[in-house]
């Protein structure tokens, strides 16, 4: 159980966060010296999103090495539930219809990422 508590929080949502502010950098540069468009910048903020939740979806079943999916879907619910409190807390709105139909991508990418990581060979350490 501690080995998949820290897939999930340590190895998962520490992966989200670190891509989420790669990501978060490489868009807001490509806003500022580029003449992107919004339509192309919410597409690739789209992709952005999901392929983080892939990642640490996978990222959280591989350490966690148990149930690939169940890892991922809690990593991605974890995720999902910090996003919905900060902006209920700090933005003071609830979630609309397009952000749970999003939120549901996010957890099915991260559901994917833990299927896929739990399947990934692991490294054997000789002693």
């Amino acid at each position: 159980m501690k080995k998949w508590l820290q897939g999930v929080f340590g190895y998962g949502i520490g992966t989200i966060l670190i891509l989420m502010i790669l990501f978060s950098t490489v868009l807001s540069g490509l806003l500022r010296f580029t003449t992107m468009n919004t339509d192309s910048l919410n597409q690739l903020a789209l992709l952005a999103g999901l392929s983080t939740l892939l990642i640490g979806g996978l990222m959280a079943a591989h350490k966690g090495e148990k149930k690939g999916w169940l890892t991922g879907l809690t990593t991605g619910l974890s995720f999902v539930v910090m996003i919905v409190l900060f902006q209920v807390v700090f933005e003071n709105r609830w979630v609309s219809v397009a952000q749970l139909s999003y939120f549901g991508g996010l957890l099915l990418a991260a559901a994917l990422g833990g299927m896929i990581g739990i399947n990934l060979p692991k490294r054997k350490v000789k002693h």
